[in-house]
């Protein structure tokens, strides 16, 4: 039954997953067609920025809630009351800072009243986050998957309307405010009829007490990460304006919506690594080469095809005002392949109980990505933002790599190996995209391209029969 539940509520999440990053692909991209450059700079810094603050909010308590509540459900309630408590604490706290700071920083009204409104999704956000993680706790993901797709879904019809009917900015950022409030109202709602657990504020300081001493290596991680991942747009939008963080959303967007593919991967690895590591060090070492040889097939064709066709895709969804996401879409795409390869290598770490050696080390990356933004954005301005999320990506898988052997024997060369097999049948994929692109629409050079890579994938045995059917049952666990 255990097992049921398991691939259940994992497939809940990831049919929710994949669900929410094509809706909101779909809602973004009629954004960008809608309101150009400037007004996508705004809306997209906007997010960003409240994004950011959003961290301080949670601080690593919901992670916390979910770990210790899974262990202790008959303390859930006192748990999920003193988070609530010291979140409604920080949400104000954090507002009030976060409205300083948009102040002090000297932007329009317009933009600083995107980021009043958006700060004011971020709270209602936090609070269904925490709701949701009591459901983890418990082991029900399917209400949170419903919720996901029904928030995304309200989103993308209020936008939508509010696009047709030329509704001021700030409605866009509305069209999140809504179905986020609704979301709280709807999680709260199945959490007190399907278990008696009451959304209410009590605080608990010695269970706050308990809750934040486990919080804070999570807390850090988190606010590197968030930080590392959104600092590029705000950087951007203040040294090179706000068309500049229009036409750097766009790669930034797409980049993103493939983010679901080692998410997914990971949360099946990690639980292997964590057994492994007390258990077998040979079999942590197998199962981590393989996943990466895995992201790795995944991830090539994705980088090289659509960097090949980027001129294309960015003519065909978002028209001749962001020519200038061309390139450093291509410089994205190239940072993707260095992203997916990170996801198992921090996850590694993590489960081998180095989780501070992966803080030190997303630290460390989120200050060289800062210092890289505020020297190439003045001088090089969208393709500066990129090129230092690229080094960025390029650090975090670096440095984590680095330390791997110091865990568990690494076979470098079976690494190396598949990583030069699987770039070799990407390359050749890559010019038979080019060539037909040259004389036939970009789509049929897609089609052409999705033959021509699994062929290449057995021709260099970048891929057996063995390890095909290895990686179906990796799937379906």
């Amino acid at each position: 039954m255990q097992g049921k539940s398991i691939a259940r509520n994992t497939a809940f999440m990831t049919i929710a997953s994949v669900g929410q990053k094509v809706i909101s692909f779909v809602y973004f991209t009629l954004i960008a067609r809608n309101i150009g450059a400037e007004g996508t700079g705004k809306y997209f810094f906007a997010l960003s920025f409240t994004t950011v603050f959003v961290v301080f909010i949670d601080l690593g308590l919901t992670q916390v809630l979910i770990r210790e509540g899974a262990k202790s459900k008959e303390r859930l309630q006192k748990y999920f009351s003193s988070v609530i408590f010291t979140k409604i604490f920080l949400g104000v706290l954090t507002y009030l800072v976060a409205f300083a700071v948009i102040n002090i920083m000297g932007y329009p009204v317009e933009t600083r009243h995107l980021v009043y409104l958006s700060a004011v999704t971020m709270l209602f956000d936090s609070i269904h986050l925490t709701i949701y993680g009591v459901l983890r706790a418990i082991g029900n993901l399917k209400y949170e998957a419903i919720g996901v797709i029904g928030s995304q879904l309200t989103t993308l019809i209020l936008g939508t309307t509010f696009l047709y009917l030329k509704f001021p900015l700030i409605f866009l950022i509305l069209a999140f405010t809504i179905p986020s409030f609704l979301n709280v109202i709807y999680s709260s709602i199945v959490l007190f009829k399907k278990y008696k657990i009451r959304l209410q504020a009590k605080l608990d300081k010695q269970v706050l007490r308990f809750m934040a001493l486990i919080a804070v290596p999570f807390a850090l991680t988190a606010i590197f990460g968030r930080v590392y991942s959104y600092i590029d747009s705000i950087l951007l939008s203040k040294l090179a304006g706000d068309i500049a963080v229009g036409w750097y959303s766009i790669p930034y967007k797409i980049t993103y919506a493939f983010q679901f593919m080692p998410l997914a991967l990971v949360a099946a690895l990690y639980p292997k690594f964590s057994k492994y590591f007390e258990k077998d060090k040979e079999r942590l070492s197998y199962v981590f080469e393989r996943g990466m040889k895995y992201l790795l097939v995944i991830v090539f064709p994705i980088a090289i095809g659509i960097g090949v066709l980027a001129r294309d895709i960015i003519l065909s969804l978002y028209t001749a005002e962001y020519m200038n996401s061309i390139l450093p879409l291509q410089i994205l795409l190239a940072g993707l392949v260095f992203s997916y390869m990170s996801f198992p290598i921090g996850a590694f770490l993590n489960a081998c109980n180095r989780q501070v050696t992966q803080t030190i080390i997303v630290f460390f990356v989120m200050v060289i990505n800062i210092i890289l933004n505020v020297v190439l954005i003045p001088k090089i301005g969208v393709v500066g933002a990129a090129v230092s999320a690229l080094i960025g990506n390029i650090c975090l898988t670096v440095f984590g790599y680095s330390i791997m052997p110091r865990i568990t024997k690494i076979s470098h060369w079976f690494l190396f190996k598949s990583f030069l097999q699987i770039f070799i049948s990407a390359i050749i994929m890559g010019l038979g995209v080019y060539f037909i692109n040259q004389i036939a629409h970009f789509t049929i050079a897609i089609l052409v391209g999705a033959v021509v890579y699994p062929v290449m994938l057995f021709v260099t045995r970048a891929i057996t029969v063995s390890q095909l059917k290895e990686a179906m049952v990796l799937v379906r666990k």
